[in-house]
C-alpha cells in the first residue's frame, strides 16, 4: 500500500503563491506586528498591504486556516498563514 501525501487547497495556494513571488513567511506576533522570517524585520500592520486570498482546512494543524498575501514598503512579498481573517 504506498503512502499518499494529502495536498490540501491552502497548500495549493501557499506553492502557487511562492511562484507567483511571494517567497517570504510572516508570523504574526503577539503585539500585532508582523515578522518576515527570512530578513527578521518587524512590521506594523498598518504599514503592509494585506489580502487574503483562500479560506480552508488545513489536515496538518486540524484547524481553518486563511492565506493572505503581505507586500511590504521595501518590497518583501510573501505569505501569512492565520486562523482568523484580516
Amino acid at each position: 500500500m504506498k503512502n499518499r501525501i494529502r495536498t490540501t487547497n491552502i497548500t495549493k495556494k501557499v506553492i502557487e503563491l511562492q511562484e507567483q513571488g511571494y517567497d517570504c513567511d510572516f508570523l504574526l506576533l503577539a503585539n500585532g506586528s508582523l515578522q518576515c522570517m527570512q530578513t527578521n524585520l518587524n512590521y506594523p500592520v498598518s504599514t503592509v498591504a494585506i489580502k487574503e486570498r483562500e479560506h480552508g482546512y488545513d489536515f496538518f494543524s486540524h484547524s481553518y486556516k486563511h492565506v493572505h498575501t503581505i507586500e511590504t514598503g521595501n518590497g518583501e512579498r510573501g505569505v501569512l498563514l492565520t486562523e482568523k481573517v484580516f
